[in-house]
């Protein structure tokens, strides 16, 4: 069947953006006290079970039209059976659109009599389209004399002030009302169950606010002046006859007060009184009372109105807002919700979303339930607590928030002084606190005692005296590791470990079934000098053998004792012998603050206070006693700054394979930073980093072990200023928050199998234990707080692509499946990963990768998969790389996406595609925690594609671009972590210096605007480059390489000239016929002059490959860097550093190094790196931790500038002027599927987007041409700068290895393909999908001689779309990603006889 006459279906997929709409669904008493909830995003309307925190279906409600507003009502539910199902009227509106469905819920017995809900809804009534925007519906009953049960009519209110009166049952229109003030409106609220009650608050483009109602006319002649006549005229486009007229507009008041747009206005729950949000970050609370009188017959309505409370707090536009009966509450542009009294205090605030603020909030009194909806695309359910209602004429910070399940106790300890008033020298005061279980608590105290709180659930606690460390010396570290009975299932050991300020560790064994617990053990040996004991700290995998002590200086003490102990009765206690088995130095001289060891890896990792990560060998021998490490222990490896400046605070470890150990760590700067450690190269890499933002200090990360999937997660343990916070990282939600203080106070934690409903925290406060517990039984169940739906941007979105389904398998299965992951980069910065699952036919998942340094805007993102080889003929390997030492084991395959946006910031990560085996039993993860959880590697990375962060590249502050486009014959090193190269960078007997970069300091914000990059292995070698090409903003095209696995950027050629910036790029590699000629590598690029050129990079290439060839890179120290997070971390400050020059930078301080390695009869490599290497001579300390020798340059050998470095130039191959009107938005290129008819070896087509609306298609060929058919030319640069022509341009490109001939053979262009901007565009050769601002996807059939012809067009829910990708799932069939103010799946197929599906499809 040939194309043509195939039919065509373009469908709707699930969309991911806003949710715009909220309406509780409530259910009889005797089904469910809590409601369901409707939700509306794009076009789909969405159910969710709030009792068990999931959504129970989506349905397609509109064809590119929003959901802007739901309103439902039950039909017969007081009458319901429990047999019969539940039926709802729904009634939704979008722009100028309002639809009636019937929602009906059945419940039937499925398998094994367990329940199954059916659920249908059905479109029973579509109203005519109306000609102004629909603000807000209502359902009434019929009028005041009727008797029949449910609702009748509709009230509709429009932005033209007028209110429309439907009749359900008869399918026709009342009446119509218009209220005299006629103004356009930005909000409207219908208040009221009967057309007599009826009001009506409009909000007006002027501020104000307009409050009237409509009454019957009964009498005419004795109307009040400020009533008026029913305005007649129909607001339909469509004729319909108005045939009742027996009402007519009162107006009641003007609520004059507000200095912005009215957004959003609310009514009480008797009409008595209303709130207004605004523009101008306020919300006010008016009182409004419309009372009927009766004089002789006649009626006269006295409106009156007062202002109330003027609520300020929020610090941007606040968007929705709801009242009732003790509350209100407020959402806004600054992502919080608050909750207010009707006195105007606030009361709480919510702040758990991200991006442009929450658009919708809505609150249920019967279940105490407020769900929040934002742009980000989350819906969060909180269940407020008891004491807002109590005590709403409180001051915000004097509400307890207090719920069933918390207790809350107020302890001391037994000699504690009861006196009011400061304490003196002798008053005994709390240490340090651990929790063992989640009612058992160790004190240590400053005179030296150890004390075990056991507390009830009726709030005593039963203290006992374990144990004097010493007399009348305080206790300064303390760590508690508990097990449970080798002997008896119901007896636990807990073993504490204490240090005193003399330097003494005392241990105490404690053994007991958790209600009287006995002293089974205790001893005291000198662990160090006086006041040089900080810290001590079990390690689980270790056991309780094995003890670690640190001191001020970076020193670590393991210390055995003795023989494997058993737990003994009071009677038996004895001392143990104590030896001291290795002594470990940090190359950083500063105290070790955490710490964990891997045992199959044999490394032991630790922490310090200024957030370096090191590494000692742990050697086996010495754990089982067969050897002591003869001389103090130095380090094998290390990552300065991992942390910034702030401290580590927790470390978890998790091996693999006897050569790989993962690496958690969390610290002061809100990080969660995942690195691995290669024991056999004794490599540290940097992977990964999650930034909570939620907490200014991460203390551990715990995942729960429960099978409850409403508790399933990671969570992040901490503090957010002055509160204890649990953040829940898999559905961005908060668990728990505890005013304390801060972290600097005593305090401690203890989380069960399911954080929400289980976990405790005490902490001190005036020498006064506060514990807060909520430990509920396994029966119940604690669903709140949740995220219902996934979170996403905040922001709009710029880029989008599909990862590659061949980087994860070659199958054919795979490849054509439907199940997609989706990379999107946003405004904000971040780059996240989704996952689509065509099962449900909804997003499965989605996880932020990263972020860009300072939340700079993503503006184009890439992936790369496909690795193109050069083979041994082309690059002439050196001595110093041995074709047969390479195995295929050792060529790694590099998968990687790239992303760039502004301030040229550059992001790669890495696809990581081991496949792990998590370990059953879990890693210990704090010295605070005390639940054993464990640490699961790679924070949301486990499922079946995860990346690593692989580099980062910005320029130094104030350098610019520019400098390269002005001056291309000199070097310019523009690039934090950049070395600058021509191609003959690695020539024999050259000299290359780092220098710094001056520019303009007004220049900082230019951005890269596109990127595209590809692959280039190096034959019998590990070396990789990945070439990238990227335009700017200032005009500039440059030709850059990372070179992998060593994470060096170089600059390699600048694309020269350019008259206006590229905002499009991509590329296509050719093969040649013989093996022999290599590739041609060739760049097209888009401008905002609307001209298209061509660019041919493959002598810059196959150059700069060869160089990498004949160097040495293997003798390369890798350049270790972290990505900067904008916090005042590692990266911040260093850049600014970096502006001012290069410095000399050792392993205790935060300069720079400008390093240089020597190379036998090579020239000097000098590099400027951000971090720090993994091996370095520690001259200052005399500790060796390398075997290579390093030199330092000096400044003014680095300052020194090498004129004979030269930046290559690379001018257009070919160029297209004029083929858009205005600037080019977007390329696609596509090899042609089955070409003939033409001699030419390989043909592409060139599919590009405009300004001007247009689609444009060229057709080129290309074919190798052998050198003796033509004579070479010195001139290798053939420019050919001519405006579109319908004929043939054939030339020739000569090259250095390989002769080409290049021809355009055809141009089409559709002037109007789009009512707007092209914005996106993509072609497989057969098909082209576009997309742009008119809010559509195009399907256009391509001929072979490219001419477009389109097939279909839908109408999507994403508003102004900004990127568009797509990909094969099958035969004729596609999947089209489309991504803008939200993120949209569409299915494109050409089967034949498909189902068009139903209402219910999504």
């Amino acid at each position: 069947m040939s194309e043509s006459s195939r039919r065509c279906r373009l469908r709707c997929g699930p969309y991911l953006g806003e949710i715009s709409a909220l309406c509780f669904l409530h259910l009889p008493p005797n089904f469910s006290h809590i409601p369901l909830l409707l939700a509306g995003t794009g076009s789909q309307l969405l159910l969710y079970d709030l009792e068990k925190g999931r959504m129970v279906k989506s349905f397609h409600v509109f064809e590119g039209i929003r959901v802007h507003g739901i309103t439902c009502s039950p039909i017969n539910g007081k009458d319901r059976s429990l047999s019969s199902p539940l039926e709802f009227k729904i009634a939704l509106f979008g722009e100028r659109r309002v639809k009636l469905f019937k929602l009906c819920i059945e419940t039937k017995l499925g398998f094994e009599d367990h329940p199954k809900e059916s659920i249908h809804l059905v479109l029973f009534q579509l109203l005519p389209k109306f000609s102004h925007w629909v603000l807000d519906v209502s359902f009434l009953k019929d009028y005041a004399n009727s008797v029949q049960e449910g609702s009748r009519c509709l009230a509709i209110g429009c932005s033209d002030n007028s209110v429309c009166i439907w009749d359900i049952l008869q399918s026709t229109i009342d009446f119509e009302v218009r209220c005299p003030d006629r103004c356009l409106l930005y909000s409207m609220r219908l208040w009221g169950d009967k057309v007599e009650a009826l009001l009506i608050a409009s909000g007006t483009i002027y501020n104000e606010i307009i409050v009237w109602k409509v009454v019957p006319r009964n009498h005419a002649s004795l109307r009040s002046p400020v009533k008026d006549h029913v305005d007649l005229i129909s607001s339909f486009d469509k004729g319909f006859q108005v045939y009742n007229q027996q009402y007519e507009v009162v107006h009641i008041g003007r609520l004059i007060g507000h200095e912005g747009s009215i957004f959003r206005i609310a009514w009480s729950s008797d009409g008595s009184k209303l709130i207004s949000v605004s523009d101008d970050r306020s919300a006010r609370l008016w009182e409004v009372h419309a009372e009927r009188k009766e004089f002789d017959s006649s009626e006269e309505i006295h409106g009156s109105h007062s202002i109330g409370h003027v609520l300020f707090g929020h610090n941007a536009r606040i968007w929705d807002c709801s009242i009732y009966d003790s509350l209100i509450v407020t959402a806004g542009e600054d992502c919080t919700c608050r909750v207010w009294g009707l006195d105007g205090y606030q009361l709480k605030m919510i702040r758990e979303h991200i991006g442009r603020g929450i658009w919708r909030c809505l609150y249920d009194p019967n279940s105490s339930l407020l769900v929040t909806a934002g742009f980000d695309s989350a819906l969060k359910a909180q269940q407020l607590q008891a004491s807002l209602f109590e005590s709403s004429e409180m001051h915000a910070e004097e509400v307890k928030e207090i719920t069933g399940r918390t207790k809350i106790f107020t302890v001391r300890i037994p000699h504690s002084s009861e006196h009011i008033g400061l304490m003196d020298s002798k008053s005994e005061y709390v240490r340090c606190l651990h929790f063992a279980r989640e009612d058992t608590l160790y004190v240590a105290t400053n005179n030296g005692y150890v004390y075990h709180a056991k507390l009830s659930n009726n709030g005593d606690v039963k203290w006992t005296e374990l144990v004097q460390a010493s007399e009348a010396v305080p206790i300064v570290c303390m760590d508690l590791l508990s097990r449970s009975s080798s002997n008896l299932s119901s007896t636990t050991e807990d073993w504490i470990a204490v240090g005193d300020g003399k330097g003494h560790m005392t241990i105490v064994s404690i053994v007991g079934d958790g209600c009287t617990p006995e002293v089974g053990l205790t001893f005291t040996w000198s662990a160090g000098l006086q006041r040089q004991l900080l810290g001590t700290y079990w390690c689980k995998s270790l056991g309780t053998r094995f003890i670690f002590t640190s001191d001020p200086r970076g020193r670590l003490r393991l210390w055995r004792l003795g023989q494997p102990l058993q737990s003994l009765s009071l009677s038996s206690m004895k001392s143990c012998d104590v030896s001291l088995i290795a002594e470990f130095v940090s190359c950083f001289g500063i105290r070790i603050m955490c710490l964990n060891a891997s045992l199959g890896g044999e490394v032991l990792v630790c922490g310090d206070l200024r957030g370096n990560l090191v590494v000692f060998p742990l050697v086996k021998d010495w754990l089982l006693g067969t050897s002591v490490a003869s001389e103090v222990i130095s380090t094998l490896s290390y990552f300065k700054g991992a942390h910034g400046i702030s401290s580590v605070c927790s470390i978890s470890v998790a091996s693999f394979s006897c050569s790989l150990v993962e690496i958690c760590s969390t610290g002061g700067d809100a990080c969660i930073c995942y690195l691995e450690y290669d024991t056999d190269r004794q490599n540290l890499e940097f992977i990964g980093m999650k930034q909570v933002k939620e907490l200014s200090l991460v203390r551990c990360v715990s995942d729960s072990t429960s099978c409850n999937e409403l508790a399933s997660g990671i969570y992040a343990i901490g503090f957010s200023s002055t509160s204890f916070l649990i953040w829940n990282l898999m559905t961005e939600a908060k668990v728990i928050q505890v005013a304390c203080g801060g972290w600097r106070r005593p305090y401690s934690y203890y989380l069960g199998d399911e954080p929400e409903m289980k976990n405790c925290f005490a902490f001190v406060k005036d020498e006064v234990i506060y514990i807060h517990s909520c430990w509920g039984a396994d029966s119940e169940r604690k669903i709140y707080p949740q995220n219902l739906h996934l979170q996403f941007h905040g922001r709009e979105m710029h880029s989008i692509c599909f990862i590659s389904a061949e980087a994860q398998s070659g199958s054919e299965q795979i490849l054509f499946s439907k199940s997609c992951w989706i990379a999107t980069g946003c405004e904000d910065g971040t780059v996240r990963l989704t996952s689509y699952d065509p099962c449900v036919d909804e997003w499965s998942a989605s996880k932020l990768l990263g972020e860009h340094v300072g939340g700079s805007a993503v503006r184009s993102i890439c992936f790369v998969s496909k690795m193109h080889t050069i083979g041994a003929d082309v690059t002439t390997m050196s001595n110093g790389i041995n074709r047969q030492n390479v195995t295929s084991e050792d060529q790694e395959d590099f998968c990687l996406l790239i992303s760039v946006g502004a301030k040229r910031v550059l992001t790669c990560w890495k696809q990581n595609n081991r496949i792990r085996k998590f370990k059953e039993e879990a890693i210990a993860i704090g010295p605070d925690n005390g639940t054993g959880g464990g640490y699961k590697p790679s924070l949301g990375m486990s499922s079946s594609i995860s990346f690593q962060w692989l580099s980062t590249d910005m320029p130094t502050k104030y350098c610019s671009t520019r400098e390269i486009r002005e001056n291309t014959d000199k070097e310019v090193n523009a690039s934090e972590n950049i070395v600058v190269c021509d191609a003959s960078y690695f020539s024999e007997n050259s000299k290359t210096e780092s220098k710094s970069c001056l520019g303009d300091k007004f220049e900082n914000d230019w951005r890269y605007l596109a990127v595209t990059a590809f692959l280039v292995k190096v034959a019998y070698s590990r070396v990789a480059v990945c070439f990238v090409v990227v335009a700017c903003s200032d005009a500039t095209l440059t030709l850059r390489a990372l070179l992998l696995p060593y994470r060096l950027w170089f600059d390699v050629a600048s694309l020269v000239p350019l008259s206006s910036p590229v905002l499009a790029l991509q590329h296509v590699i050719t093969p040649m016929d013989n093996v022999e000629t290599g590739r041609v590598y060739l760049v097209i690029s888009g401008s905002t002059d609307g001209s298209v050129a061509f660019w041919d990079l493959t002598e810059s290439v196959e150059n700069f490959v060869r160089s990498v060839s004949n160097s040495q890179v293997d003798k390369y120290i890798d350049c270790q860097k972290r990505p900067r997070t904008g916090r005042g971390s590692q990266g911040g400050r260093w850049w600014k550093a970096l502006g001012s020059g290069v410095y000399t930078k050792n392993p205790g301080d935060n300069s720079i190094t400008a390093r240089t390695i020597e190379r036998t009869g090579k020239n000097m490599l000098n590099t400027a790196a951000c971090g720090t290497p993994s091996k370095v001579t520690d001259s200052l300390r005399g500790t060796t931790a390398c075997t290579q020798p390093i030199y330092v340059a000096s400044l003014t050998e680095v300052n020194r500038v090498d004129s004979s470095l030269e930046l290559c130039r690379i001018r257009p191959l070919h160029v297209l002027n004029n083929v858009h009107q205005s600037g080019v938005n977007c390329l696609h290129i596509s090899s042609i599927k089955n070409g003939s008819g033409s001699n030419f070896g390989y043909q592409y087509y060139v599919l590009s987007g405009g300004d001007d609306q247009a689609l444009h298609c060229l057709l080129f060929d290309l074919q190798m041409v052998h050198s003796s058919q033509y004579s070479k030319k010195e001139n290798q640069y053939i420019v050919h700068e001519i405006s579109e022509s319908e004929t043939a341009n054939n030339f020739i490109r000569y090259g250095q290895n390989q002769n080409y001939s290049i021809r355009f053979s055809y141009h089409h262009k559709v002037t109007s393909s789009h009512s707007s901007a092209v914005k996106g565009i993509w072609t497989d050769g057969c098909w082209v999908f576009s997309t742009g601002l008119d809010q559509r996807i195009r399907c256009w059939l391509l001929d072979e001689n490219g001419k477009l012809t389109e097939r279909a067009c839908l109408i999507i829910s994403v508003p102004e779309p900004e990127a568009l990708d797509a990909r094969a799932c099958g035969n004729d069939c596609y999947q089209i990603i489309v991504a803008g103010r939200g993120m949209q799946m569409v299915e494109f197929s050409t089967t034949c006889g498909m189902d068009d599906g139903d209402l219910t499809g999504l």
